[in-house]
């Protein structure tokens, strides 16, 4: 019998596999980044606590702004024989700015810190424009579990992540209709990105880590929940984004995946959006 738990998730949720039951293991740029995605209460600041107005009733810490630094990585297959790593491709990577699984106070909405995004190339390995400070980095491939990692850009710009192959069979959260209300836009015209979504069993729930990137722009952000979840405890349903489509005409694949909290992810998901 092989005890996983989620990581970084707590202790709240573990899973035991035996066949079936499942959970899982344990330079700086010239280019100029463009300023964060509007934060989940369209303020363009973190929301102050979303309980009536009792801001005091609970404290996150402010985004950082840091100047910008160059950050590279690689995403492969965790190996637990002594073997070589495999690289994994197309992987999907969001980046919380301020470290690894910050709190926030609005559970009606989205995280306000995942705000950086990279998807791998052929060989696993992934470049993006961040900020400096604290980064936290999760990782998102077909067939495989979730997984996560940090990054102290004052020690080092390069960080690797290892993900876990989900078993043969294993179901997955359910997604439909993933993508643009509106796929064809002027520069910085507001678009909104939704996706249906449902967990895979009652018994593993969604997690917040509902996420979309675009790696060209290095962008990442979560989707806003259908009602106010929980840690670790999100509702089923339609969980869409409202932000500004690129300043520079082109045309962008923005990538998108659904996580529980036992770590099972969607397969992924893309959609174009053409800027003009």
């Amino acid at each position: 019998m092989k005890i996983r738990a989620c990581p970084g998730l707590g202790a709240t949720l573990v899973y035991v596999w035996l066949a079936a039951l499942l959970g899982c293991d344990g330079g700086t740029s010239a280019v100029p980044l463009p300023p964060p995605p509007p934060q989940p209460n369209d303020s363009g600041s973190p929301p102050d606590g979303g309980l009536g107005g009792l801001a005091d009733a609970c404290t996150q810490i402010p985004l950082p702004e840091g100047g910008t630094v160059h950050v590279t990585g690689v995403v492969q297959e965790g190996i637990t024989d002594g073997g070589t790593p495999k690289p994994i491709a197309g992987a999907m990577i969001a980046v919380e700015y301020g470290g690894l699984y910050l709190p926030y106070c609005d559970m009606a909405s989205a995280s306000p810190y995942y705000v950086f995004g990279a998807v791998s190339d052929a060989n696993g390995a992934f470049a993006m424009d961040a900020r400096a400070g604290k980064l936290g980095f999760h990782g998102f491939a077909n067939n495989y579990y979730y997984s996560r990692a940090a990054l102290d850009t004052a020690t080092g710009t390069t960080v690797s992540l290892e993900l876990e192959p989900l078993p043969p069979g294993q179901a997955q959260p359910k997604v439909a209709d993933a993508g643009f209300d509106n796929a064809d836009v002027g520069v910085g015209t507001p678009v909104t990105f939704s996706a249906g979504i449902a967990t895979w069993d009652s018994k593993d729930p969604l997690s917040d880590e509902n996420v979309v990137v675009e790696g060209t722009g290095s962008f990442g952000m979560e989707l806003n929940p259908p009602s106010v979840g929980m840690k670790d405890d999100f509702p089923d349903g339609l969980w869409q984004r409202k932000f500004s489509a690129p300043s520079t005409p082109g045309t962008y694949t923005y990538w998108f995946s659904a996580t529980t909290a036992g770590c099972v992810t969607s397969p992924l998901f893309s959609s174009t959006l053409t800027v003009h």
